[in-house]
C-alpha cells in the first residue's frame, strides 16, 4: 500500500471534503477519491459516509485514524531526523490564534520557509482551548498562543513575551483624557467583543464578573478587522492586544488606552507536547522567538 494514501486520508478527515483535500495536496478530486477507495479495499471497510456537504468518518474510519496519526508522525520524524534540518522537507503543522496569525507570526514563517524551501508549513488559526487540544491530539506540532501561562501535565510552554491588552477607542472618546483607565469605567460603554472562547474575551468577562460590572451593551464579531472598524465608526469600544492596533494608532484612526492593572496582560507562548521529539526545524523555528523573551 502507498503510504501517501494515509496522508490523503488524514487530510480528508481534517477538511471533511475530497475537493478541499485535493486543493490542499495538489491532487485532482478523482485522485483523492481513488486513494480513499484503495484504502477501503485494502482494509475491506467503509471509511467515510456523507453528512450533508461533508465527509464524516465511520466507526472503522475513526479506528484507522488513530493509527494513521501515529504512522504519519513517525514518517515525518524520520524524514526530519535524516535531513538533520538541512533544507528540510516534510510538514510543519502550526496552530495559532487569529490575532497572532495576522499580526505577529508570518515574518517568522517566511524566514523559516526561505531557509527550507521544501518544507511544507500548515498554519491553522483557532481558539486557545482548541489549539491546546490540537497539540494534545498531535494535530499540531506546535501552537503559538495568547493566553495565561499554560499549565498542563503533558504540555510544555515557552514564553515569548507579555502582550499588553489595551482599550481601543475613537480618538474623540471622552476616556482619552484619562492617563489610565479601570475596568469599572467600562460599565457605561458598549463593548465590541471577539467570539466566545477567545482568551482576551474570557479575561475581560471574568474581570467584569469579579467586579460586578455590567456593560451598557455588547456587540460580538469574529473578525478583528470588523471590530476595529466598528470602533473607528464610534459604535463602541474594544479590548484588544496592542499589536493588533499599531497601524490604526499610527495613522490616528484609533486611540489605545492603558488599564490600571497588569491583570489585563496575556502571554504569547509556544506550547508543545513534553514527550514530543523536537526536530532541528522545530528547534530552529522556536529559536527565532528567543530574542523576544
Amino acid at each position: 500500500m502507498d503510504l501517501s494514501y494515509l496522508y490523503t486520508f488524514k487530510e480528508v478527515v481534517k477538511s471533511g471534503s475530497y475537493t478541499k483535500t485535493g486543493e490542499q495536496l495538489g491532487y485532482a478530486q478523482s485522485s483523492v477519491t481513488t486513494q480513499i477507495k484503495k484504502l477501503e479495499e485494502y482494509y475491506q471497510v467503509k471509511l467515510f459516509e456523507r453528512a450533508g456537504q461533508k465527509m464524516r468518518m465511520t466507526h472503522a474510519g475513526e479506528q484507522l485514524y488513530e493509527y494513521v496519526k501515529q504512522v504519519t508522525q513517525l514518517m515525518d520524524e524520520a524524514e526530519e531526523r535524516i535531513s538533520q534540518g538541512v533544507n528540510a522537507g516534510g510538514i510543519l503543522r502550526l496552530g495559532t490564534v487569529e490575532s497572532l496569525a495576522a499580526y505577529f507570526i508570518t515574518p517568522y514563517i517566511k524566514q523559516l520557509k526561505f531557509k527550507h524551501p521544501k518544507l511544507k508549513i500548515q498554519l491553522e488559526s483557532g481558539l486557545c482551548p482548541n489549539l491546546k487540544q490540537g497539540v494534545l491530539e498531535r494535530s499540531f506540532d506546535l501552537a503559538i498562543m495568547l493566553d495565561h501561562q499554560i499549565d498542563h501535565p503533558d504540555l510544555a510552554s515557552i514564553p515569548i513575551r507579555i502582550e499588553k491588552m489595551i482599550l481601543a477607542v475613537p480618538p474623540s472618546h471622552k476616556l482619552t483624557e484619562e492617563p489610565v483607565i479601570s475596568v469599572s469605567q467600562l460599565s457605561e460603554e458598549t463593548l465590541i467583543l471577539t467570539e466566545e472562547g477567545c482568551a482576551y474575551r474570557v479575561l475581560l468577562e471574568n474581570l467584569l464578573r469579579d467586579n460586578s460590572i455590567q456593560p451598557n451593551s455588547i456587540i460580538s464579531f469574529t473578525s478583528l478587522e470588523a471590530i476595529k472598524q466598528c470602533v473607528i465608526d464610534g459604535l463602541g469600544v474594544a479590548v484588544l492586544p496592542e499589536l493588533t492596533v499599531s497601524k490604526e494608532i499610527n495613522d490616528g484612526t484609533l486611540s489605545a488606552l492603558s488599564f490600571d492593572t497588569e491583570e489585563m496582560n496575556l502571554l504569547i507562548q509556544i506550547i508543545f507536547l513534553k514527550k514530543k521529539w523536537l526536530s532541528p526545524v522545530i528547534k530552529q523555528f522556536m529559536g527565532m522567538f528567543a530574542q523576544l523573551e
